[in-house]
């Protein structure tokens, strides 16, 4: 298989030429069509038949622009080359207008993912989801994924990607058959129950029929969803959710032993893990945000009183004030700021956790929380240590619950935390509420 471009003959009215691609699967299949990808003849290295190097003393504009265009040229071969493997029928077109056709429609569906839905008949939920997650990832630019080459299922780095595969794993195990149309209200029934028979709990349910509803809504809005009415006004049964409660957290003493906690030279990975999770708790960062944070997001490198951010997960532009925890870790690490300007080393979420439940099984916090759960209509009370469970994301519970319980409103403790509205910080104050016991306390 061999996969060549070459620069058309005619130039456009801006000096342009367009870039041909000639493939060649065997002696029988050869083919050739435009891909619509435009570059100057300067522009253009005949000898490697590819868009030239780029030059430093260049602008960076054209550097871009350059870049741009063998990035983009990249990702077309690759298409063509996953297509090719992908199609099993290219033995069998003989015919020069069939294997035109093939080509010019492998190119289009580069641009767009949804024109293969045009060609495929039978369509199965599966084959159709594939598309889906194409056309999505398309059109909210999500970034590949490290290493895919050696995880083809990991195609794109983006939580969305991972949770519409979920359920498409799940859906193929219930039905791996299943057809578009063949789709009714009665498969969501089915779906729910199917995930409920694997023993899912009911977050977990409701987080998967709301992707599988993704799915199928833009199915019913592209035509491809035979009962798509039925489906759409369909309601399934409502499950059983139990009131999520911050039982994930650190209690202020606990917090304060995590902070004063010393490391021998051996034990750098702990003393690291320590210093960005309680920078957490005492600002109230995720651990996204704090992997992206640098030292230039600080409003005074030398003595800084609070640092901006632009929240990876929700966009939210956040100013948040440094306290003197805050502050002492900041001082820390200021002037060991790596070449990309990050102000902590990297070091990934699932290490952090793995350290800080080290950290908090050496200091003994061991305290049992308690939370309930439900599969279906079963209910479960699920009782576990602290130093079992402790997360990254503990640090912004331990900041939420420790404002709550001296007194903070709900309004000032979001300009902090960016969440949306007072749903999503229900629970913290719930636990949190010192006032109620002291009431209780006092006139009992």
């Amino acid at each position: 298989m061999t996969i060549n471009f070459e620069l058309s003959k005619k130039e456009d009215a801006n000096k342009m030429r367009q870039i041909l691609v000639r493939i060649s699967v065997s002696r029988t299949f050869r083919v050739g069509s435009k891909t619509g990808l435009y570059v100057s003849l300067k522009d253009w290295d005949e000898k490697n038949n590819s868009v030239r190097k780029i030059s430093k003393i260049e602008s960076v504009e054209k550097q871009q622009e350059l870049a741009t265009l063998r990035d983009e040229l990249a990702k077309l071969e690759s298409h063509i080359e996953k297509a090719i493997i992908g199609e099993r029928g290219l033995e069998t077109m003989t015919d020069k207008k069939d294997r035109q056709e093939w080509i010019d429609l492998v190119i289009e569906s580069f641009y767009d993912p949804s024109v293969k839905l045009t060609r495929m008949k039978n369509l199965t939920f599966e084959e159709f989801a594939k598309i889906y997650v194409e056309v999505r990832s398309k059109e909210e630019h999500w970034k590949p994924a490290k290493n895919s080459h050696t995880n083809r299922k990991k195609h794109w780095e983006h939580p969305s990607f991972d949770k519409l595969s979920a359920v498409q794993s799940q859906v193929h195990k219930m039905d791996p058959k299943l057809l578009m149309d063949k789709i009714t209200g009665a498969t969501l029934d089915e779906y729910q129950d199917f995930l409920v028979s694997k023993g899912y709990i009911n977050t977990t349910i409701e987080n998967h029929m709301s992707y599988f509803k993704q799915i199928l809504k833009w199915a019913y809005e592209k035509g491809y969803l035979k009962y798509g009415r039925d489906v759409m006004k369909h309601k399934v049964k409502k499950l059983k959710i139990a009131k999520p409660t911050p039982f994930n957290y650190l209690t202020w003493d606990e917090f304060l032993q995590f902070y004063n906690c010393e490391f021998d030279e051996l034990e750098k990975d702990l003393e690291l893990a320590r210093d960005r999770f309680c920078f957490c708790c005492a600002t109230s960062l995720r651990h996204s945000d704090l992997a992206l944070l640098k030292k230039c997001h600080f409003d005074h490198p030398d003595n800084p009183k609070s640092f901006s951010i632009v929240s990876k997960k929700t966009d939210d532009a956040l100013v948040i004030p440094l306290n003197k925890y805050s502050r002492s870790i900041y001082e820390k690490y200021k002037d060991k700021v790596s070449d990309n300007g990050l102000l902590f080393p990297k070091k990934s979420n699932q290490k952090m956790n793995k350290c800080l439940k080290k950290i908090a099984l050496r200091l003994g916090i061991t305290r049992e929380v308690s939370k309930t759960e439900y599969c279906g209509n079963v209910r479960s009370d699920i009782t576990t240590r602290i130093c079992d469970i402790i997360a990254t994301h503990a640090g912004r519970r331990t900041f939420v619950v420790h404002c709550a319980e001296k007194g903070w409103n709900e309004e000032l403790i979001r300009t902090y935390t960016g969440h949306e509205d007072f749903k999503a910080m229900r629970p913290y104050f719930a636990i949190g509420d010192k006032k109620r016991r002291m009431m209780m306390e006092n006139n009992f």
